[in-house]
C-alpha cells in the first residue's frame, strides 16, 4: 500500500505477520500490544470511559480497548497503515464500524494540540527507530506535558519503550520524571 506519507507492507501468515513502513519493521503480532491496552484500563479504580491510542500499528491495542465498550479514539499518521488493519484482523471492519471507535488520520502531537478531549487512558506505541526525529518527539518532556493536559483526573499514560541504548532509555525516563 502506498500513500503520500509512506509505503506500507503487510506480510506473513498467522502469528508471523509483520508490518513495515518505508522498509522499516514496525511491529509484529504479539500479545504485548494487547496488554498495553488491557493493563492500564484494568488497574483504574473506576471503569474507564475513554482512551486514546496514538499509533495504530496492526490494530491490536485498538481492538483490545474497543472490547471494553468505551470510547476509543486512535490517531494514526499513515493512512495506509489503517488500510492494512484488515490484513491482520478479520474483524477490523467490524471494529472500525462501532460507534464508540474513531480513527483519526493525523500526527498525534498535532491532534492533541488541537483537541480539547480528555481521556482516562492514553496509550502510545511509537514506531521504531526511537532515534528517528518524528518518533523521538513522542518521548520528549514537551510531549509529556501535552499528554498531561489530556488526561482526566486519575488518568493513566501507557508508553512503550521497545529497546534502545541505556542513555536513550535514561533520557526517556528523565523526560517522564520532569
Amino acid at each position: 500500500l502506498r500513500d503520500s506519507t509512506a509505503t506500507v507492507v503487510a506480510s506473513g501468515e498467522g502469528m508471523m505477520k509483520k508490518l513495515y513502513v518505508n522498509g522499516v519493521s514496525i511491529t509484529y503480532l504479539t500479545p504485548i500490544t494487547k496488554m498495553m491496552a488491557h493493563l492500564p484500563l484494568s488497574i483504574r479504580e473506576r471503569k474507564p470511559e475513554s482512551t486514546l491510542i496514538i499509533a495504530l500499528g496492526m490494530g491490536t491495542s485498538l481492538r483490545s480497548a474497543a472490547s471494553w465498550g468505551i470510547n476509543v479514539d486512535c490517531v494514526e499518521l499513515v493512512p495506509s497503515v489503517l488500510e492494512a488493519f484488515p490484513y491482520f484482523y478479520k474483524d477490523a471492519r467490524l471494529i472500525l464500524s462501532k460507534p464508540n471507535v474513531k480513527v483519526i488520520i493525523d500526527d498525534g502531537r498535532r491532534y492533541l494540540n488541537r483537541t480539547r478531549n480528555k481521556y482516562d487512558v492514553i496509550i502510545i506505541d511509537p514506531p521504531p527507530p526511537i532515534e528517528a526525529a518524528s518518533t523521538s518527539l513522542l518521548y520528549s518532556r514537551e510531549f509529556n506535558e501535552i499528554i498531561t493536559k489530556h488526561l482526566k483526573k486519575g488518568g493513566i499514560f501507557q508508553q512503550w519503550f521497545r529497546t534502545g541504548e541505556n542513555k536513550i532509555f535514561e533520557a526517556v525516563v528523565r523526560s517522564l520524571v520532569e
